[in-house]
């Protein structure tokens, strides 16, 4: 296992900065995933830190020693790419045994470990195969394989799901927490899929821009996003925002007044709200009820999607510039041109003001007056 520490890590591409100023630690062992929408610069991290690309500034240390001098070979690192990357002209075993070859590992050496790692993902029925001969889901087995016959110190993960189906992905995200679990090996994973990171991450860094948002456990920040951008992206179906201004200040939060006539409370710390500023309210979806008592959303449905268990309806609100989205009973009746009211309880509102960073939180929340 390896621990890694990101000092002030910046890369440019001639005038473009991709990286700014990048701080982060990360423990042995621990599963780190960075999610971000495409071209925050996740991808160009993960080859930083690998050495494919030499920073413009800052410092990467493994194992609290600077790597910066250490070509790829020397970092005890591994990377599974996008694209799986495996050589089209050799066969399964191969292409897992091609790194411990071109190491000078003994033949009988590598036989031993190519079978306990086809052992370990299920593919010891392909090493007679090649590449074209594989579906997605058992050529990303491979490419994973042959990283795994490295024993490296550090797994490097760039976005390696994002080829396979729907179903396929699901499946090998469970695969990649239990081979986390099993190897007990440090991993980093890219991905811009929030549900890859919610699902897998010990912990997630947040990515936008070249700079980190937000660091924290999955649970910390669905629950205490930093700013509207975290607030944003985090989420499936992600949370509504609606814009508004604050109309009072109280003991047991903020009121708001919406753009779409609708005045609500946020259960929120009050110490930075005056009455007159702009400000932001964000409700997840799942926050909504069609029934119930304290904040009401005035609303007239557009779409309705049924999910099984629970409908996602999306409804317009007077000017609102997006609809907002309830996850309703599948029981619940409604369709296309209904006007629906919208409940939900002022502790479970966010409020971001005008520059988008969040209002504190209520530790215990009292009911709108």
């Amino acid at each position: 296992m390896a621990n890694v520490e990101l000092r002030g890590l910046e890369k440019s591409f001639g005038a473009n900065t991709v990286l700014k100023g990048v701080d982060l630690a990360i423990r042995d062992g621990e599963f780190v995933v960075i999610v971000g929408p495409s071209g925050c610069g996740k991808s160009t991290l993960l080859r930083l830190i690998a050495g494919l690309e030499p920073p413009t500034q800052g410092d990467i240390l493994i194992e609290g020693k600077s790597a910066l001098d250490d070509a790829p070979a020397q970092r005890g690192v591994a990377m599974v790419f996008q694209s799986y990357a495996l050589y089209p002209h050799l066969n399964v075993f191969d292409n897992m045994a091609f790194g411990l070859r071109m190491a000078k590992m003994a033949e009988r050496d590598i036989k031993a470990a190519v079978e306990k790692a086809a052992a370990m993902l299920g593919i010891e029925d392909l090493l007679d195969r090649r590449p074209r001969e594989l579906s997605g889901g058992q050529r990303q087995r491979v490419a994973i394989g042959r990283a795994i016959v490295r024993q490296p110190r550090l797994f490097l993960l760039d976005e390696p799901l994002s080829n396979l189906d729907a179903g396929l992905r699901v499946h090998m995200r469970h695969e990649f927490a239990r081979l986390h679990r099993e190897l007990a090996t440090t991993m980093i994973y890219v991905t811009h899929d929030q549900v890859e990171a919610m699902t897998l991450a010990d912990r997630i860094v947040v990515l936008n821009d070249g700079g980190v948002e937000q660091i924290g456990t999955p649970q910390d920040i669905y629950d205490a996003p930093r700013n509207l951008f975290v607030a944003g992206f985090l989420g499936s179906p992600r949370m509504n925002l609606i814009a508004g201004e604050i109309s009072a200040v109280k003991s047991h939060g903020v009121r708001i007044k919406l753009v779409t006539g609708d005045e609500v409370t946020a259960a929120v710390a009050s110490g930075k709200a005056v009455p007159g500023d702009k400000v932001t309210l964000g409700v997840r979806p799942e926050s909504l009820s069609a029934e119930g008592v304290g904040n009401v959303l005035t609303a007239t449905v557009d779409v309705v999607e049924t999910l099984g268990s629970t409908r996602a309806v999306y409804a317009m609100m007077p000017r609102a510039d997006q609809p907002v989205c309830a996850i309703l009973p599948a029981g619940f009746s409604v369709r296309h041109g209904d006007v629906v009211r919208l409940h939900f309880d002022p502790a479970q509102a966010y409020l971001f003001d005008a520059s988008g960073e969040a209002f504190g939180r209520q530790s215990t929340a009292t009911e709108a007056a």
